[in-house]
């Protein structure tokens, strides 16, 4: 399960992409990116359609790979196998085509599929206050 930490502002960037480009066939979906993002800090990608945004999450997501370039976290260098390492590294993607389950609760769309538990069963009390403690970060 991700905890939300403070990060201090001394700290180098806590996510570095080198480099990174991707080519589907003959259209090349990124091309060279490159950029760094510090702890607590939040960004936009924005951009026309085609410009890469969706390629590029997906690439940190670890949805799919790139072609070349680097990517690094606090100073490592990640290559995922696929989407659940790049989860257990702290990086979830959530889709813009957003498909939330309007069966359960906000806690539990925010962790579908990170559940916590304990003795193989939903832990329902970590999870309520985890996802408060996630809410809160945001202004919710």
């Amino acid at each position: 399960m991700i905890s939300p930490q403070a990060d201090s502002p001394d700290q180098p960037s806590r996510l570095r992409l080198s480099g990174v480009s991707k080519r589907f066939g003959s259209t090349q979906a990124l091309s060279n990116v490159s950029m760094e993002v510090e702890g607590g800090q939040a960004i936009a990608v924005i951009g026309e359609n085609g410009a890469g945004k969706s390629t590029l999450m997906k690439v940190l997501a670890g949805i799919v790979s790139p072609d070349q370039g680097q990517i690094e976290l606090d100073g490592q260098t990640l290559v995922w196998s696929g989407p659940r390492d790049a989860i257990d590294a702290g990086i979830a993607l959530i889709h813009q085509e957003l498909s939330l389950h309007d069966n359960l609760s906000v806690a539990e769309n925010l962790f579908l599929g990170r559940e916590p538990s304990r003795y193989g069963l939903l832990d329902r009390a970590e999870l309520r206050r985890t996802a408060s403690v996630w809410l809160d970060r945001v202004g919710l």
